[in-house]
């Protein structure tokens, strides 16, 4: 039996055995960790391949000669290979083919691309002529030499004779052409006729013309362009707006003589109940705006308003009685009333709209070839941005930015207060108090930035705009025509600027149809500018019912 201590003292040799046999080890790991060897990850013949496959790839990069177009560049990308100029094809065009393609992934933050100025305003008539050719009454012709026009747009030069030969006529034209006058100018003319030849009612409050807008700004709008006619054309305009002062304009009606009345569908109606107004007389109606006047929430009440009128029974007989002298057209001898649209968009679904009160294949329709296309004389910048990275001010010139929601107006609006400015504001939820008088003032240069919803997008003749700022970007392809029309519009002397800060995944998939249409150079698509009924239809979709249901 081994004793303790022996067992002791042969446990200690056998420690200090093992401690000589690692101390070699240990001088070693000290002398490594004062050398750091490289790590390999990769094997070295594996580097060598990729090393060659890169110098391969810069190599063919060098060679590679992009094409070279002569023709005008249309869209101007940070990324140059997705640059398009005007003709350019593609062999496989897809959405790869996008610049915006990526933009619903976060990480594209900083993109962006320019639609660029490239070609002649389509407005524009590419030869010359004259309001004379059109036959319009020499006092007209008076009228518009003195407001300085000369030559009439495509519009004006198609539309002016369609109507005066009494049919039924849709005018469908892009924003800024001039429709204005389009329908005014002939109206005016078969009054003046109508004169003459004695067969007006000279009588209080019996309009021979009605002019229908959708709201109080396009009504003051048609007022002055109707007033700076009335010093050379004898007829008397007059204008009717809802909001303050409309029960005691029932209570007390003001009866006075007018030729041509420009009203909204609301207060209309409340005339006509009242027996303010008489329909007697009446041989027009123009519908300004009639996308937006034959949505679903202004239906209702126009359709009061057509039965008020009476149309169905004055509309039995359409059509022109006689001939004019000259040849040119037919005389403005109506028998029923005429129905005149008027649109920057394509109105939908006519027959179940107006179908009742005329025949909607007697309508002429005229169009003209820039209706739904992108503005190619004004540069339209698309910015991929964060919300949070929106600018929150803008250059002191005549601005107007667009948002979506009136609380998005007021935000704005105190964020560039916030940098020095004092923008005015429009938008559905201000009282027509506060609205009266708003947009004069931002027209006039007392205020340089205006700051509104779709309220103030569709034809208001912004002639001071030089830029439109898409805060919120639209909802609809239709709102984006209608906003980015605000600029390059006749009769300006500069073709203005679009920007639109594209922040959403949503807003990507409307980007894209806006890009495709500037790519391949053909209208936009799906155009429907009856908002109502297509937030309805999404609505019920969503929520798994038939649009009946609601």
């Amino acid at each position: 039996m081994l004793l303790p201590s022996r067992v002791i003292l042969r446990t200690c040799r056998w420690c200090q055995s093992c401690h000589l046999l690692q101390q070699p080890w240990r001088t070693f790991a000290i002398g490594a960790s004062q050398k750091v060897l490289p790590r390999i990850t990769i094997p070295h013949k594996m580097q060598a391949q990729l090393q060659k496959l890169r110098e391969r790839q810069r190599n063919a990069q060098k060679r590679v000669v992009r094409p070279s177009y002569k023709s005008p560049l249309v869209i101007s990308c940070k990324r140059q290979a997705y640059n398009h100029h005007r003709g350019q094809t593609y062999n496989d065009f897809g959405p790869a083919s996008l610049a915006s393609y990526g933009w619903k992934n976060r990480k594209s933050v900083g993109d962006y691309f320019t639609l660029t100025c490239h070609d002649r305003n389509p407005a524009l008539l590419t030869r010359e002529k004259t309001f004379g050719e059109l036959g319009l009454d020499s006092a007209i012709l008076t009228a518009l030499q003195a407001l300085g026009f000369d030559k009439p747009t495509c519009i004006q030069n198609d539309a002016i004779p369609a109507i005066l030969r009494g049919a039924h006529t849709l005018c469908a034209a892009e924003t800024g052409s001039g429709k204005t006058l389009a329908y005014l100018l002939p109206a005016l003319d078969m009054l003046l006729r109508r004169k003459r030849s004695g067969l007006t009612i000279e009588s209080n409050n019996t309009p021979s013309v009605i002019v229908l807008t959708p709201n109080r700004e396009l009504t003051d709008q048609v007022m002055g362009v109707a007033k700076s006619l009335q010093s050379h054309v004898d007829f008397i305009p007059h204008s009717v707006c809802g909001g303050r002062g409309t029960k005691g304009r029932l209570a007390w009606p003001d009866r006075r003589p007018m030729d041509v009345l420009i009203t909204t569908p609301g207060i209309l109606r409340k005339l006509l109940i009242a027996g303010q107004i008489k329909a007697s007389g009446l041989q027009q109606i123009i519908l300004d705006e009639a996308d937006t006047l034959l949505d679903d929430s202004f239906m209702d009440t126009l359709d009061r308003v057509f039965q008020r009128l009476k149309i169905p029974t004055m509309t039995n007989i359409p059509g022109p009685v006689g001939v004019r002298k000259n040849n040119t057209s037919p005389a403005p001898f109506v028998q029923g009333v005429q129905f005149v649209l008027v649109s920057a968009t394509m109105p939908r679904d006519l027959q179940n709209n107006i179908g009742l009160y005329l025949p909607v294949d007697s309508l002429q329709k005229i169009t003209t070839s820039g209706l739904h296309h992108i503005m190619p004389h004004v540069p339209q910048k698309f910015l991929r941005l964060l919300s949070s990275q929106k600018p929150g001010s803008t250059r002191p010139f005549g601005t107007l930015v667009f948002c979506n929601t009136s609380p998005t107006c007021f935000f704005v609006m105190h964020l560039l207060q916030e940098h020095g400015l004092q923008p005015a504001v429009i938008n559905g939820e201000m009282s027509e108090k506060s609205r009266r008088g708003v947009f004069e003032k931002f027209r006039e240069g007392r205020h340089s930035v205006l700051i509104a919803t779709d309220v103030a997008s569709r034809g208001l003749d912004t002639v001071n705009v030089q830029h439109v700022i898409n805060y919120d970007f639209p909802n609809f392809v239709s709102d984006y025509i209608h906003r980015a029309g605000r600029v390059g519009r006749v009769g300006t002397n500069h073709n203005g600027v679009v920007t639109s800060f594209v922040t959403h995944k949503w807003e990507v998939d409307i980007l894209w149809q806006i890009e495709i249409a500037a790519r391949k150079s053909t209208g936009l698509h799906n155009v429907n500018a009856n908002i109502k009924r297509k937030l309805v239809g999404e609505y019920a979709t969503k929520h798994g019912k038939s649009v009946e249901e609601l």
